[in-house]
């Protein structure tokens, strides 16, 4: 079962200062401060779902240029003008708008009948899901680079009898057509957009809205049982501190992924808003997906903002941390079983590129298969902040706590942190040193940490790949607290 967060590291931006000055420089050096500034984009599909065509009007005077987010967006483009124009467009990297007039359209159109991977090696971009396609936005749009603050980009999506879109932006009502708004994450974020007969449904949970669209399989998986799933894991997330950690995301299932396990396969991507996305073997009985900790595990990404790939210890450590305290603080797993679980995994861990410093074995993970080191590394870590929070405060603070002051101070969706940003919040928001020092202490170790300490003060006893809660233990509290269902912190 594969799981992760991916980042974008498709396509190189300038320098963030260079950006802004050349960006201020087409725009002839106004500032857009005052007055909303909206490029509207008009978005079509045939019925086939092999072809998009584009219409995108731009506000004023239009940029010299418009770009892709994937090197293979030039293979799979097929022609573009300026509306009213013979005039032909060429990539060339970008599309090049100099002869656009103010106010002006160019019409594009590119081919998503066949999966590319010609230059981008980062994925497949295009996909058929059934009768169903799912097509990344790096492929397919072509848009402004750099959005100044108070401008934005509008995409309506005018789509034939039957079709239905799902996509992560920011919904617009009010115009007749499903509408979006770009929003300021950069051009190289992964986004996928799908096209297919679709019902799109909304669950309403700690409030925010996800909306989730169940893709065409063989046999088809049962809409209202993967909402139910969905549903329930997202509760789960949610009752972590009385609200859903984004306001809104985008949910796709596709069925017909290889595997014995529910869902074999599922990822975290946030271009434009959090979007997650399960590759599910529909024939397994709903009672595993209810079982499986995917789920729980992926939404829980969403309770840290974008942590940087280099980082991704800290981000894939959480959600795993996460994944099973939730689920034993909703009775899906009894808390020694839970305890059993993590031990188990560090374990894994242990075993798993051993003479790397932390920081080596996620700079290699996917390279070098490290991701049982990275991954139960970085719960060891969790573990560790929440187990001395709520020591240092006498209970008044911990791992939940922080999250949630993290939660109203610092989640904006178009920033990337580092780990030692993060871990220095946490520590602003908690008024303890508690996470810069873990991690000083682990970021270079070469070794899986000793637990052992740790495992007598909580009264965890390890027996095989299994631990058992003992009654006498310096900290059995601190241990009983972190699992049991509604805990003051």
């Amino acid at each position: 079962m594969q799981s992760a967060e991916y980042p974008g590291t498709r396509r190189a931006l300038p320098a963030t200062a260079r950006v802004l000055f050349a960006v201020a420089l087409l725009h002839g050096g106004a500032a857009i401060a005052d007055a909303e500034r909206v490029h509207r984009y008009t978005v079509a599909i045939d019925p086939a779902l092999t072809e998009i065509s584009v219409r995108a009007c731009f506000s004023g005077r239009p940029p010299e240029a418009i770009a892709a987010g994937s090197l293979d967006a030039v293979t799979a483009f097929i022609d573009a003008r300026i509306e009213g124009s013979r005039e032909r467009l060429v990539p060339s990297g970008a599309l090049k708008l100099r002869s656009l007039p103010d106010n002006g359209c160019v019409i594009y159109r590119v081919d998503v009948s066949r999966p590319v991977m010609r230059h981008d090696r980062s994925g497949r971009k295009i996909r058929r899901i059934g009768r169903d396609l799912t097509a990344d936005a790096g492929i397919w749009l072509w848009r402004p680079e750099q959005l100044l603050p108070g401008e934005d980009v509008e995409l309506a999506f005018e789509l034939p009898d039957g079709i239905s879109v799902s996509a992560p932006w920011r919904p617009v009502s009010g115009s007749g057509l499903p509408t979006f708004r770009l929003g300021h994450t950069p051009i190289d974020w992964p986004a996928v957009v799908a096209f297919g007969r679709f019902e799109q449904r909304q669950i309403d949970v700690g409030g925010a809205r996800l909306r989730l669209a169940v893709l065409d399989g063989s046999p088809p998986a049962d809409p209202d049982r993967m909402q139910g799933w969905i549903a329930d894991a997202a509760g789960m997330v949610a009752g972590l501190h009385g609200a859903f950690p984004v306001p809104h995301a985008q949910i796709l299932i596709a069925p017909n992924a290889h595997g014995r396990e529910p869902t074999p396969w599922a990822y975290v991507i946030r271009g434009g808003s959090p979007a997650v996305h399960f590759f599910v073997n529909q024939r397994r009985p709903i009672e595993e997906f209810f079982a499986d900790w995917t789920a729980t595990h992926e939404l829980a990404h969403l309770l840290l903002p974008f942590v940087h790939h280099d980082d991704a210890w800290l981000s894939e450590g959480l959600a795993t941390y996460y994944q099973n305290v939730l689920r034993a603080r909703a009775g899906r797993l009894s808390p020694e079983a839970a305890w059993s679980s993590m031990h188990a995994g560090f374990l894994r861990g242990r075993d798993n590129a051993p003479g790397m410093t932390l920081a080596q074995a996620t700079e290699s993970m996917h390279r070098g298969g490290n991701y049982m080191r990275v991954y139960w590394h970085g719960t060891a870590i969790a573990l560790l902040a929440d187990v001395r929070l709520r020591i240092a405060t006498g209970g008044e603070q911990s791992m939940d706590t922080a999250l949630a002051a993290l939660h109203n101070c610092c989640m904006q969706p178009d920033r990337v942190w580092s780990a030692r940003e993060l871990m220095e919040k946490l520590d602003e928001i908690t008024g303890t040193g508690v996470f810069v020092n873990l991690y000083r202490q682990h970021s270079s170790m070469r070794e899986f940490p000793d637990l052992a300490g740790l495992y007598r003060e909580l009264g965890l006893q390890p027996a095989g790949r299994s631990v058992e809660l003992m009654r006498a233990a310096p900290f059995r509290d601190v241990r009983d607290a972190i699992m049991r269902v509604n805990t003051a912190g």
